[in-house]
């Protein structure tokens, strides 16, 4: 089990993890644990399902804090650091080679082409979303297969933006 401590308008909240078979135990505080089912991920993106609705959150983080949208409501918070724990990844669906747009938005660079080489971690687009700018990292080291939009263009969330191909 792996706790966290949030503060969210200056209340501190504690969240439990447990991993179970194929889901998670959530519980807040002292709370009836509910269990949580991944349905799909992205780096900036987690769809889940919690008692058996379908969720879609939105994450970024930037300024010493969290920012987190679910059903169009958004919610900003921090890490309490004295307490923070890191829980391990998810991996990426869909084998790590297309990355997508974690929110809807617009695509302010693209900084490679077909037929570039790419490292891990290299920034290979930054789309502009809620007023802050999110790099788009490669997640493997390959050759860009195809970029599908150019600057400017408005793209939305979960939208693959550049096709990778492995080396």
């Amino acid at each position: 089990m792996v706790e966290y401590r949030f503060v969210y308008a200056g209340k501190t909240y504690r969240v439990n993890v447990e991993a179970a078979t194929g889901s998670w135990l959530i519980s807040i505080d002292d709370g009836e644990p509910l269990e949580v089912k991944l349905i799909s991920s992205s780096p900036y993106c987690l769809s889940f399902s919690m008692g058996g609705r379908p969720i879609t959150a939105y994450a970024l983080q930037g300024d010493g804090r969290r920012y987190i949208s679910i059903d169009g409501e958004s919610f900003s918070f921090e890490l309490e650091k004295s307490r923070a724990r890191r829980a391990p990844g998810v991996a990426a669906q869909g084998g790590g080679n297309v990355v997508s747009s974690p929110m809807p938005g617009f695509l302010v660079k693209v900084l490679v082409s077909g037929g570039d080489k790419v490292e891990v971690g290299q920034t290979l687009a930054i789309v502009e979303a809620m007023k802050m700018e999110n790099e788009l990292k490669s997640p493997i080291k390959g050759i860009v297969k195809r970029v599908k939009f150019e600057e400017g263009n408005q793209v939305d969330a979960l939208q693959p933006i550049v096709e990778l191909e492995a080396v």
